[in-house]
């Protein structure tokens, strides 16, 4: 009995903001010590690099053209910045190379894909893991110190909360898959995804919304993905601006990055930079997706079943932009609601957007392109992996639920269930009718919970921005 209560009082000292940072270093140096181990241990595995840098040498040998910028693994079909940025990541990766490489070098690759070369790149991508991880935690330790305060405020004990909240936090640490995209792939999912969670973090916790803007168009230019995001992003600067003309000013950000980054190609050869930097009619094969393996063939590859996602996908984009609208109504009003469709902001003050509603808002707009993909495979799983925990949690540890203890415990438990489902999803290979089947379960059960659930707390009262942000 005494041992249960000194456990107890310490899990109420540990709970305290004085160890917010100690435990925010713990994850972080537990991260750098699997990650090493991983590079270390662990074979790398040759799926892209060697195709990236084919497209980098013809583009650094003068090619602008991008039909005719090709890798083994067929056209290049990623925007400028990929090429900017993997040529840095090439010239990285021969320093102190000798003219005299073997093997692929042949191709006249300059000796980027030996295996010192890779080896390289690989401690620059576990340095590159690390800080999106610091910026991940990052999100959700602003998260937790908005819950944190929103329970003080109603005056409820915050104690399980946060130890909730840090394991959530843990589990952004535990994924073999992702490890494994980022530094035994290289692949260019990781670097679009840190520049998405830094713009994020922009977005979120510094109010610097021109920055964030830079910033999400500059992950666009590394691969498209990113564009999922994009919903949320447009209802967002709709709310933060309470005009179309502040929106557009910021949409204009975003336009100007990628006209810059692309103007090497747009002023050369535009229909085929467009055509293929941005190839939205691209078909993936059969054998690589990882959430539709329980489906025949002939279906999966028709247009019709893509028609079907591509409503689903429009369809909840929709009904959400209502649940968003019908809740910002019911938190701020009608008239304030409707800010947002003047030409020019009318009132003068700053509105400032709750952390936790913009995270929740563009992590969610991005699971809803998830959830309706044509295809996955299996380095996409980066692009929403850090989203899960958040989602789920977010969803049940809403400051208005009463729910008992044990309740909650036990919907968190059911929640952790679904994320390690999509885990396992992810980890089969090849992939089979069960593991897709499981997948698309764990995807569904978040996604009616997105559906059912109530949204966060949209602004932050004046009151609060000194005292919580």
């Amino acid at each position: 009995m005494k041992s249960h209560l000194h456990l107890q009082n310490l899990c109420v000292i540990l709970a305290k903001p004085t160890y917010d940072a100690p435990y925010f270093s713990l994850l972080v140096s537990a991260e750098a010590i699997l990650t090493t181990l991983v590079v270390l241990r662990v074979p790398y595995t040759e799926i892209d690099w060697v195709a990236y840098m084919q497209e980098v040498t013809t583009y650094q040998d003068g090619e602008r053209d991008y039909v005719n910028i090709r890798g083994g693994t067929g056209p290049l079909v990623y925007p400028a910045g990929f090429l900017y940025l993997y040529s840095w990541f090439k010239s990285l990766a021969i320093i102190g190379s000798g003219s005299a490489e073997s093997g692929i070098d042949s191709l006249g690759l300059d000796g980027s894909v030996s295996a010192q070369a890779i080896q390289r790149i690989q401690w620059l991508f576990v340095l590159l893991y690390l800080f999106n991880s610091v910026v991940v935690l990052a999100l959700y330790q602003k998260v937790l110190q908005r819950v944190r305060h929103q329970r003080q405020k109603m005056q409820q004990s915050s104690t399980m909360m946060v130890w909730y909240w840090r394991i959530a936090m843990g589990l952004t640490c535990l994924s073999k898959r992702v490890h494994s995209i980022f530094v035994l792939r290289l692949f260019n999912d990781a670097p679009a995804m840190i520049l998405l969670h830094l713009s994020m973090y922009l977005f979120a916790c510094c109010d610097a919304w021109a920055l964030g803007c830079m910033v999400f168009s500059l992950a666009v230019s590394i691969k498209m993905n990113v564009l999922l995001f994009a919903p949320g992003l447009l209802l967002l600067l709709l709310q933060k601006n309470r005009s179309i003309f502040g929106t557009m000013q910021h949409l204009s950000i975003c336009a100007l990055v990628q006209l810059v980054l692309g103007w090497p190609f747009l002023s050369t050869y535009p229909m085929s930079y467009i055509k293929k930097a941005f190839e939205f009619d691209r078909v993936f094969f059969y054998k690589w997706t990882v959430n539709w393996k329980f489906l025949p063939e002939e279906l999966f590859v028709c247009n019709t079943w893509a028609m079907v996602l591509l409503t689903c996908h429009l369809g909840s984009l929709g009904y959400l932009a209502t649940k968003w609208w019908n809740a910002s109504t019911s938190q701020r009003g009608g008239t304030k609601t409707r800010e947002w469709m003047c030409w020019k902001k009318g009132a003068t003050d700053n509105l400032r957007l709750s952390p936790e509603y913009i995270i929740y808002t563009m992590f969610a707009s991005n699971f809803i392109g998830i959830a309706f993909a044509r295809t996955l495979h299996y380095q996409f799983y980066c692009w929403y992996f850090y989203s899960l925990p958040m989602l789920h949690w977010m969803i049940t540890l809403c400051p208005e639920s009463a729910e008992s203890l044990t309740r909650t415990s036990f919907r968190l438990a059911a929640s952790a269930v679904a994320i390690f489902g999509v885990e396992y999803g992810f980890n089969v290979f090849p992939a089979t009718e069960k593991s897709s089947l499981i997948l698309q379960f764990s995807h569904a059960f978040l996604l009616i919970k997105i559906f059912i659930t109530a949204l966060p707390l949209i602004v932050v009262e004046r009151c609060e921005e000194k005292k919580s942000l």
